[in-house]
């Protein structure tokens, strides 16, 4: 059984015992859970952060990829914690989210919760260090990264109608909703992201029995249709394209080769206040434009603009390597010196 096969069974019995639904940001005030790492809760979904929060410490977000939670960044998270480098400048957040979800939505949530967050804990705006924030996403988290850290103008509205966005109509939260997913501005926090295993280019052609099996698996979000279906409603019938109108994309859809999604964020770049780094694991083939890490091929790894690109010896799943542990470590402490 190949690589690709036996993923996608995996991935079925996962995704079917996923639960959907966006969280609020939180700060533990309970007794640790079994999952703890020092002062901060892992939580599932929403965004996570330490209780009482550290001022004066860079927030570095771990967001996980598919069909993940964010436990599964506790071994670099236990490396790091127990470096007294990193644990004087940065503070470790996470960021949970239904794997199913479209990935415009799923950085919307993150946006929100930033947002949300930095209302919170820091409402006058006198911590610089959260000016400086740094992402790190796994496998499609760093595709929900990228999206948090660039403009994207009116792109992904193309994307789905012809009309002037000013013309839409529909119930405020709807329009709300929409605006915030499909035109949207880079998180002014983030200073830094991480990519690691990322599929920039999408999975390839051959990855597509994992996407049209999971598909009849993974459901959609029941609030995001029924808002796609109001909205739909709401406006005349050629307001938006039919591929649209017929229904809404799950992330397994974006991250096909080739869609359009997929090709309009190739072509995004980061503003000139953000770095971007590129940890590539490579188990297959040559170190480089043929090799891969029994997932995501190298050329879909590949992302221009990158201030440092790595290559490690490992596999798609490699979140307890100790060649991407000393690489994030490296990149964090660079970025501090910056």
């Amino acid at each position: 059984m190949s690589p690709v096969h036996r993923l996608a069974i995996w991935g079925l019995i996962v995704a079917l015992s996923v639960s959907a639904g966006p969280a609020k940001a939180r700060e533990d005030e309970s007794t640790p859970s079994p999952t703890s790492v020092n002062r901060l809760r892992i939580e599932p979904m929403g965004l996570s952060i330490p209780s009482p929060y550290q001022p004066g410490k860079i927030p570095v977000v771990l967001i996980p990829g598919l069909w993940f939670n964010p436990t599964c960044w506790t071994p670099l998270i236990r490396a790091l914690e127990a470096d007294p480098q990193f644990t004087s400048a940065y503070q470790i957040w996470t960021f949970g989210y239904a794997s199913n979800d479209p990935l415009a939505y799923s950085t919307m949530i993150l946006r929100r919760a930033i947002a949300e967050t930095r209302h919170r804990v820091d409402p006058d705006r006198r911590d610089p260090a959260l000016d400086r924030m740094i992402l790190i996403g796994h496998s499609m988290g760093g595709l929900v990264a990228k999206l948090a850290a660039v403009d994207g103008g009116d792109r992904f509205w193309r994307l789905v109608s012809d009309e002037e966005p000013s013309k839409l109509t529909g119930d405020p939260a709807d329009l709300s909703l929409a605006r915030e997913t499909l035109m949207f501005r880079a998180i002014p926090e983030v200073k830094t992201v991480v990519f690691l295993a990322t599929p920039h280019r999408g999975g390839t052609p051959n990855q597509w029995l994992l996407h049209d099996v999971a598909t009849r698996f993974v459901p959609r979000p029941d609030a995001l249709l029924k808002a796609h279906d109001r909205l739909v409603a709401a406006n005349p019938p050629n307001f938006f394209k039919p591929t649209f109108r017929g229904s809404l994309t799950t992330s397994i859809d974006d991250m096909r080769w080739n869609s359009p999604i997929i090709r309009e964020m190739v072509e995004l770049r980061p503003p000139a206040t953000v770095s971007w780094h590129s940890i590539i694991p490579v188990k297959n083939g040559p170190a480089g434009p043929s090799g891969n890490d029994g997932v995501v091929a190298y050329s879909s790894a590949h992302v221009e603009g990158a201030a440092s690109e790595t290559i490690i010896p490992a596999g798609h799943f490699c979140l307890d390597s100790p060649q991407m542990i000393a690489e994030v470590r490296r990149i964090l402490l660079q970025e501090n010196r910056r």
